[in-house]
């Protein structure tokens, strides 16, 4: 099932969450192990862009070398305000200070654990934009919600929550990940195709609802569960715009076995 359109010229994204692992000298020798695994297969003029998103540590490690392979660097959180007494935090300054261009905002385990409310998750986004960064945004349902039939409805809801206000001209560095809470982690459920369409149409439609037609422009990636035996099955979809990877991203042989299996889907090759 899809809504009838066909995948437009949007970018195509693969990257990884790193999560609370490697040290800095562990996240250099992981950059530099992926650059070698992936050349070739991103960057100008191929409509492929790769991220990651290392721990704040190790940032002075990567950043430089990920920018000279054509990476984006990404923060996995960030405080909306741009200074103050918020122990623990950073801002959107201090990042772009340190030459990050992209923050994970909404992860499933920011909300869960750390209590993340969709009215924090739009001061967030606004303040991340507002800077100047890209913004990766997550959205999904939980086991029970989906359990309810109400998946689509809890993940429009939470875009249209944590999107409110966004100026449609910052729209080119916005996109969006399908994160179902229940595929995602080590226990979590593998999600069929069928199931990310069934959100990924509800998301499209949302972000054309809150923006017009430029909403037609923001990728939407999937996240859960992938790993190169099914990626492909993710990215063949016209709705799916790109993948952000868990522990299938964490070394550079399976993140690059994991973008084989992506580019083939997305070209029609399975």
């Amino acid at each position: 099932m899809t809504d009838g359109t066909e995948r437009g010229p949007r970018p195509f994204l693969v990257g990884t969450n790193l999560k609370m692992n490697q040290t800095p000298a562990d996240s250099a020798r992981f950059v530099a192990d992926l650059a070698r695994a992936v050349a070739g297969k991103h960057g100008a003029g191929s409509g492929v862009q790769l991220y990651v998103c290392p721990p704040f540590t190790s940032f002075p490690a990567v950043v430089g070398p990920a920018r000279d392979a054509g990476m984006w660097v990404g923060a996995q959180n960030m405080h909306w305000a741009e200074e103050g007494a918020y122990t623990g935090e950073v801002s959107a300054a201090m990042l772009r200070a340190l030459g990050i261009e992209l923050v994970l905002i909404g992860h499933a385990e920011r909300r869960r654990l750390f209590h993340e409310t969709d009215p924090d998750l739009n001061k967030k986004v606004l303040a991340a934009l507002d800077a100047g960064l890209r913004v990766l945004l997550c959205a999904g349902e939980t086991a029970e919600e989906k359990g309810f039939g109400v998946g689509p409805e809890t993940v429009a809801r939470q875009l249209k929550i944590d999107l409110h206000g966004v100026d449609v001209a910052a729209l080119p560095r916005l996109q969006v990940a399908y994160e179902p809470v229940w595929s995602i982690g080590a226990g979590g459920t593998p999600a069929r195709p069928e199931d990310v369409t069934e959100i990924a149409v509800p998301i499209r439609a949302t972000l054309r609802q809150l923006c017009g037609e430029a909403g037609e422009a923001v990728p939407i990636l999937y996240g859960g569960s992938v790993d190169a035996g099914n990626a492909g099955s993710f990215t063949a979809l016209p709705e799916i715009d790109g993948l952000l990877l868990g522990r299938s991203g964490w070394t550079a042989d399976s993140f690059a076995a994991v973008l084989d299996a992506a580019l083939r889907g997305r070209d029609g090759g399975g």
